[in-house]
């Protein structure tokens, strides 16, 4: 299996988990997708992390290592676009006239 497929699975996975929820307005929402994704991202570089140090013991193979680390620096790079994104529209909502 090729890296690049890999990395478009796992952020293919990644993105699918950004969506909000179904249940109307009774408990999703913008906020608990955001706290939801950030709750992802962190458990996918606890993975990655735990995957690393089973790799250093002898117990994981480098394809699972690779791939840990992959879908933690995709998760990492979501995680700073969607910070970038709300903080140049807080900006766009500051410098809107009153």
């Amino acid at each position: 299996m090729n890296v690049n497929t890999i990395a478009g699975n796992n952020a293919y996975n990644f993105a699918s988990k950004l969506k909000p929820s179904e249940e109307g307005s009774n408990g999703g929402g913008f906020s608990s997708m955001l706290s939801n994704a950030a709750s992802g991202a962190i458990d996918t570089l606890k993975r990655s992390e735990a995957v690393s140090f089973e790799a250093v013991a002898g117990k994981a193979s480098l394809s699972e290592v690779v791939t840990a680390v992959n879908s933690a620096d995709i998760a990492l790079k979501s995680v700073v676009a969607i910070r970038d994104r709300v903080i140049n529209a807080y900006q766009d909502i500051i410098k809107m006239p009153i």
